[in-house]
């Protein structure tokens, strides 16, 4: 998909869901539930994140742009922040949301579907635990299909890069039909995390990580340099679990993003910039990073700084 393609069929699809953001804005699910709601929904997340037995790097990605904190007590933050090593109880949390309103429901269970379909396959854990919430949070088989569909959609449109007549027409017929089964996509969706085609950042690789270290390493300082460095060595340790790895690869992939776009939560606390967020990511994995890891970084760096 060309970017001007991308970018004016973006700004299309923008207009089309914030149609009504001037009327619904102070009524999404995000600002009309409480805090306990809210750490349920998120907990429910990492949940079925994890029901495949890892989460893994796309999963994480998604968890990162969903996840807002601004308006959580420093409690909640920490308690968030712990759902990344440790994900809660997806039935507890569950259970938890199950009187909730019904925006907030139909926003919990199309979450979990686009987060379970993340790394493109639904996982026999991941299938049984949709059919739990369907159950739980009373949603219609009928809702279900029109979220699956309309996530489908965005996928295609996002990857496949249909022409530009045929995804507005995709997109608007998705739209109309969410609306058609009672799901009101610009309260349950209001950062329009399923619906953004933009795509700023690059994926991890190896060879991503060393270019940028290399050219970034003189106006990077030795500090953002080491950080980096340590946890690139992590990785390479195969004692290091993959939830682990899966939180340092997480770092890593928006440390060598082109644009330096740095998460809203990595994991739990809020950064702004390369050194917070690499910090951050040790801070979270510190009891898996031994004395080998820290002397691989050490050497490195006097090859390079002396």
């Amino acid at each position: 998909m060309p970017k001007l393609w991308r970018a004016e069929f973006y700004d299309k699809m923008q207009s089309v869901v914030s149609d009504r953001s001037s009327i619904v804005s102070e009524r999404d699910i995000f600002a009309t539930s409480s805090e306990s709601e809210l750490l349920a929904f998120y907990g429910s997340l990492f949940g079925i994140a994890a029901a495949d037995g890892a989460v893994d790097i796309d999963e994480l990605d998604l968890l990162f742009k969903t996840i807002n904190l601004d308006k959580f007590s420093d409690s909640a933050k920490t308690q968030i922040h712990s759902y990344t090593a440790s994900p809660p109880s997806l039935s507890d949390c569950l259970q938890t949301l199950s009187q909730s309103a019904e925006p907030l429901r139909l926003g919990v269970m199309y979450f979990l579907i686009n987060i379970a379909w993340a790394n493109k396959t639904l996982h026999r854990g991941e299938s049984e635990a949709i059919q739990s919430a369907k159950k739980l949070l009373a949603v219609s088989d009928l809702q279900i299909q029109a979220m699956q569909e309309f996530l489908a959609d965005m996928k295609q449109i996002r990857e496949a890069a249909p022409n530009q007549n045929q995804a507005s027409a995709s997109f608007n017929a998705g739209i109309s039909e969410l609306k058609n089964k009672g799901i009101p996509l610009d309260l349950i969706d209001p950062k329009k995390t399923t619906t953004n085609l933009s795509d700023s950042h690059m994926k991890y690789s190896e060879e991503n990580f060393w270019a940028k270290l290399k050219n970034f390493a003189l106006t990077a300082g030795r500090e953002v340099v080491e950080k980096a460095l340590i946890l690139y060595y992590a990785t390479q340790n195969p004692k290091v679990p993959a939830w682990a790895k899966t939180v340092i690869v997480g770092a890593l992939t928006y440390f060598i993003s082109p644009l330096d776009a740095i998460p809203d939560i990595l994991p739990g606390l809020g950064y702004t910039d390369d050194l917070g967020l690499l910090l951050a990511a040790i801070a979270t994995v510190s009891v898996y990073i031994n004395a080998d890891t820290k002397e691989q970084a050490k050497q490195k760096m006097k090859d390079w700084f002396g």
